[in-house]
């Protein structure tokens, strides 16, 4: 029986990372599409470009904080080491996220009157935050499969 529910851990496991990395990859391909519109002049496409690309930002973002929330929350996972990295890699996520939302909160109201140095900023912070994300995930995701 033991057997068994750690196997259903591993396999919950094992989804909730390649969900973690297919939102993942969704959001990065639609950040370089949005990318490639540089030099910026704000028409319809670019703005439904923006407009599909903070949709993605926003689900990507909270699946990946709320996953990790329920999961760490659950407290279904006993190895210390997973428990360590719930303590001090999951507050820099949640910043994270934080930053994220904040940033994108800012500007989606008001995207087909930003400025194309506004979007350019934007998106160069954005970018940075993801980065520093994707670091941090993968930082858990290599304690969680250890």
């Amino acid at each position: 029986m033991t057997e068994i529910i750690a196997e259903d851990r591993r396999v919950h496991l094992h989804q909730m990372i390649n969900s973690l990395v297919d939102s993942r990859t969704k959001t990065l391909a639609q950040y370089k599409e949005l990318i490639e519109y540089k030099p910026f002049v704000m028409d319809e496409t670019l703005q439904e470009v923006l407009e599909d690309f903070c949709t993605l930002l926003v689900d990507y973002t909270a699946k990946v904080h709320f996953n990790l929330y329920n999961y760490f929350d659950e407290q279904t996972e006993r190895r210390q080491n997973v428990l360590i990295a719930a303590d001090t890699i999951y507050p820099k996520i949640v910043k994270n996220t934080q930053n994220i939302i904040d940033l994108h909160d800012s500007y989606n109201d008001n995207i087909p009157s930003i400025s194309d140095k506004t979007l350019e900023l934007c998106l160069n912070s954005i970018g940075e935050l993801l980065a520093e994300r994707m670091i941090l995930e993968n930082d858990l995701i290599a304690i969680f499969i250890d």
